[in-house]
């Protein structure tokens, strides 16, 4: 606890001193009858209890003191708050993400006889993105799609089900003219977004995760735009689902888990949601607080107290116990 008005005191100590000392020098009430002398002997000692309505008026009078100089009790007060990331999904809508996502049990159903709707990579992608996007709640979030060509179909917003509703209208024939495999073109455009909509002074961290089923066979060099998101401050994750092994893809792995992110090689539904948990684990916001220090008055009890003690003082001063007499 500290007092606001602690300049007060300098000229409050000589005006209580004063009080104190014209209180003391004040003349008591005296009782004389010519017998007193005779019964000087027999009179009882004058208790300590007659003094203390004295008492208590210096005690609130010292109270009034405290009050007056205003104590109030320091109370920080802090606010938690999180800076979001910037988040780019970039998705391959090349002709082979309409196959099913686990052919070998779509064979072996077809070759028992079951019909039925196979769910598509396409289909398992769009599902594990939505559920990764409404986790992801103070995040901006864009979607890009790629074949021959980046297209931008979501810009990056703080809306999940705004973002949710682009994601399903994603299906085959968005993209039905083209058919091959432009990863550079994707993250080029991804890139691009993230350039017009940030401004230059914002601190937010940068994330592009590019998912693809295929190699890329067309457009600019991927590792040249992988290099360009790395220096635009991007971390870089890869989801590759159901990709063969190669040189190629050996290669792109290194320049993507060199941004400082990852590779994730998935073949069915379930390792593609595991893929977007994982990096929903890795990627936290920036949390920081914010401090500001206020003062909660004090001076009340003290006031009150001193309230009290005056009042207790006049109140036994009425009781003829507590009269001093000489």
């Amino acid at each position: 606890m500290i007092f606001s008005r602690l300049y007060l005191l300098a000229p409050l100590l000589p005006v209580t001193a004063l009080i104190v000392f014209l209180k003391w020098r004040k003349k008591k009430n005296y009782f004389g009858h010519p017998l007193l002398s005779y019964l000087r002997g027999k009179l009882r000692p004058v208790s300590p209890l007659v003094y203390l309505p004295k008492v208590l008026e210096y005690l609130a009078l010292a109270f009034l003191l405290i009050a007056v100089l205003d104590p109030v009790l320091p109370s920080p007060n802090y606010l938690v708050m999180k800076r979001g990331l910037d988040i780019l999904l970039v998705l391959d809508l090349s002709s082979s993400m309409q196959e099913p996502i686990d052919p070998r049990a779509a064979q072996e159903r077809w070759r028992f006889g079951i019909r039925r709707n196979e769910k598509s990579r396409l289909d398992a992608v769009k599902e594990a993105m939505a559920r990764f996007a409404q986790r992801r709640q103070g995040d901006r979030i864009g979607v890009v799609v790629f074949s021959e060509h980046g297209y931008v179909v979501s810009p990056m917003t703080l809306d999940t089900s705004y973002l949710t509703r682009y994601l399903q209208m994603i299906d085959r024939n968005t993209l039905a003219g083209e058919g091959q495999t432009a990863i550079g073109e994707g993250i080029l455009t991804a890139l691009n977004l993230a350039v017009q909509q940030t401004p230059e002074h914002n601190s937010n961290g940068k994330v592009m995760i590019v998912l693809t089923d295929g190699e890329n066979n067309t457009g600019r060099d991927p590792y040249m735009a992988i290099q360009k998101a790395i220096a635009a401050g991007f971390r870089i994750y890869y989801i590759g689902v159901a990709l063969e092994n190669s040189p190629e893809s050996f290669r792109l792995i290194a320049a993507v888990k060199a941004s400082g992110g990852n590779y994730y090689d998935v073949r069915d539904a379930e390792q593609i949601e595991k893929a977007h948990q994982g990096i929903n684990r890795l990627e936290k916001g920036t949390f920081f607080t914010k401090g500001r220090e206020h003062y909660l008055p004090r001076f009340y009890p003290f006031a009150l107290s001193s309230l009290f003690l005056l009042a207790a003082s006049i109140g036994l001063r009425a009781i003829p116990y507590f009269i001093e007499v000489t």
